[in-house]
């Protein structure tokens, strides 16, 4: 892989696209989708005659041939079209040689399309790759720069597509739901219950605030912030940041230059987690896809498999199973996707144009139950839809006399006969639909659960419509069992995948290296003061409970301490709202705390070594004394455990 820091030279490979196909749109529902629905926002490509590009340095994946290749690039780099207009990100490689590569790339934000209302690639046109500097900023450089473009102008359209950010001062950050507890204009910090972003000042919200909002695009899911201090999203060793977004950062006492997230008197804070890592992903395109006795899988440095070494696997799983054996050193997880036999409603199959059982033509004034059988190869269940299905009909939009079930409620409907039945399927519904009113009604989707399940769906019975359940919504009658598995990769740290060896496994079917994902994003913390410690009163004690009637003395409640009192603090404790002795190093006053650990404790009514007071220990135990107290304990009885806990403990 080439390697990315200031010493070493941008790589910069151009070539010509041969294929390039709209993959997804963009369906965000916010003020920016009002000039350009419809348009596609990740694409489909291929890249062919990529030329080589020599460089200076061995320092690469070719080492002494001193070239950058087609093998060089990785999800997460960028490419342009010779004009400098139409800038995209890859996201992840499918397929690559030395020579050609085909990828998913996404136009991030939409910002070649709000910028030239087109981010679409043409095949025939002329695109190189190229990197970004830890700011962000395009590292255009090389030999063939200059005949690359076709206008000098083209490379300041290019930096102009990042400069925006850069002369705002403004950070991205990027959520999977929308985030609405904010607003444009307000400052922002972090919940240190959440790790969600919330109002500077909210409950649960971080004494540091991070920054203000100054934009909030794609339907909220994307949140640009003007940091108030500097922000670091590329740590150059991501798995040392073990914490959760919310925690601060501390310089470690015990192992100088180090970090730690505990928290102990005069220690320097030194950075805040703002976000948690996205984790970088890489997943096999083919399913059952491995290795033969050629390869050579290589991840990170750390040889995972090698043909003439190890055993070719025998099946995904044991594949996933030698890439962990090294997880601790290449820092990579291996996990397996499973799908089996799965049917799918189309809108277009049905006989009425939609996925949809009607049952009833006239407000429900009468009802046309529909009845069908579904079975799994081996146990099947006759599944009735009706009024009294147990989900709510729906008035179909354009005629509402018509009582209808939707691709949700089918499911529900399905689910709960599945289960109740042992049928070893699985329903559920995907929104919006493919027919008309498709995000009402949406597509039916049933899934096998295990390998060997097929999926068959049987009945004459008919709806309104005079239609069967596989008429009605456009589904096969029979899918053959099927097992299909497909290796994942993943680092969660958000650090580099990089994927090298030999033999025709690596750079194949997905399996291919990537920095597309993101290390927890940390902000610096200057002019913070250190961290006070004080003492905090604790209710996490109180309204306990004894584990049985007392009988004897030196009984042991099973009601421990959860918390080490703050700088040897008094302990009280309460019998019903009524203080009762605490023993001192006295174990026959009317209860005391006692280390569970010592031997004694195990001995039912010997008396135990009594803690000090100013000793007491997380996990220490409570004692009682009948006989001194007057009294015994039953488990009625309200016991209170009153205290101050550690504000580094809480």
């Amino acid at each position: 892989m080439a390697i990315y820091d200031p010493t070493t030279p941008p790589m910069f490979l151009s070539g010509n696209v041969t294929l390039a196909n709209g993959r997804d749109k963009y369906t965000y529902t916010d003020e920016t989708q009002i000039s350009f629905t419809g348009a596609y926002m990740t694409f489909n490509v291929t890249v062919e005659n990529i030329a080589y590009q020599t460089i200076g340095t061995a320092e690469t994946r070719s080492g002494a041939s001193k070239q950058y290749n087609a093998l060089d690039i990785k999800g997460g780099d960028w490419l342009t079209s010779n004009n400098g207009q139409i800038v995209l990100q890859v996201v992840s490689i499918t397929n690559r040689t030395e020579t050609t590569i085909s990828f998913i790339a996404r136009d991030t934000d939409m910002v070649t399309y709000k910028t030239y209302a087109d981010n679409y690639l043409s095949a025939g046109d002329i695109v190189a790759f190229f990197e970004l500097s830890d700011n962000r900023q395009p590292m255009i450089g090389g030999p063939t720069v200059q005949t690359f473009f076709n206008t000098p102008i083209a490379i300041d359209k290019i930096q102009g597509r990042f400069a925006g950010e850069e002369e705002t001062e403004r950070y991205r950050f990027e959520f999977s739901s929308p985030q609405i507890g904010f607003n444009k204009g307000d400052i922002i910090t972090v919940s240190e219950t959440s790790g969600q972003f919330v109002k500077f000042g909210s409950p649960n919200a971080s004494r540091i605030p991070l920054g203000v909002v100054l934009e909030k695009i794609m339907n909220n899911t994307v949140i640009y912030v003007k940091p108030f201090n500097t922000i670091i999203d590329n740590h150059t060793s991501p798995e040392l940041l073990t914490g959760v977004a919310g925690e601060i950062y501390y310089a470690d006492p015990v192992n100088p230059g180090m970090m730690t997230t505990v928290p102990a008197p005069g220690l320097t804070p030194l950075f805040l987690q703002v976000k948690n890592a996205i984790p970088t992903k890489v997943q096999s395109t083919v399913e059952n896809y491995l290795p033969t006795s050629n390869d050579v899988l290589v991840i990170n440095n750390i040889t995972v498999f090698d043909g003439s070494i190890h055993l070719v696997p025998a099946s995904v799983t044991a594949l996933a199973n030698l890439v962990n054996n090294g997880t601790n050193n290449h820092k990579v997880t291996a996990t397996v996707l499973s799908e089996y036999a799965a049917a799918t409603s189309v809108a277009s199959s049905s006989t009425i144009g939609i996925s949809t059982i009607v049952v009833s033509d006239n407000n429900g004034s009468t009802y046309n139950p529909l009845t069908a059988t579904f079975s799994d190869g081996v146990n099947s269940v006759t599944v009735t839809f009706d009024q009294n299905s147990g989900v709510p009909l729906i008035p179909y939009p354009a005629a509402t006399n018509y009582l209808t079930f939707s691709a949700s409620t089918i499911a529900t409907v399905l689910n709960n006969a599945f289960t109740t039945n042992g049928i070893n399927l699985e329903a559920s519904a995907i929104l919006p639909g493919d027919g008309p009113e498709p995000s009402v009604y949406g597509q039916l989707m049933i899934e096998a659960t295990e390998p060997n399940a097929s999926i068959n769906i049987s009945g004459t019975d008919v709806d309104v419509f005079g239609n069967s359940f596989v008429s009605a919504m456009g589904i096969p009658t029979s899918t053959p069992a099927s097992a299909r598995e497909f290796l994942i990769l993943e680092r969660l740290d958000g650090g580099d995948i990089m994927i090298t060896g030999a033999g025709s496994y690596i750079n194949n079917n997905g399996i291919a290296s990537s920095s597309a994902g993101v290390a927890a994003i940390i902000m610096m913390l200057e002019g913070v003061d250190k961290e006070d410690e004080v003492g905090v009163n604790v209710s996490v004690d109180k309204n306990q409970t004894v584990i049985a009637n007392t009988t004897h003395d030196h009984f042991v409640t099973g009601i421990n301490i959860d918390y080490t009192p703050f700088q040897d603090g008094d302990v009280i404790v309460k019998i019903n709202g009524i203080e009762v002795n605490v023993g001192d190093g006295d174990n026959a006053e009317d209860s005391y705390f006692t280390d569970p650990t010592d031997a004694a404790y195990n001995i039912i009514g010997d008396p135990m070594p009594a803690r000090l007071i100013k000793d007491i220990s997380s996990g220490d135990v409570l004692i009682w004394n009948p006989s001194a107290a007057g009294y015994a304990l039953d488990t009625a009885d309200d016991v209170d455990i009153i205290y101050q806990a550690s504000s580094y403990d809480l």
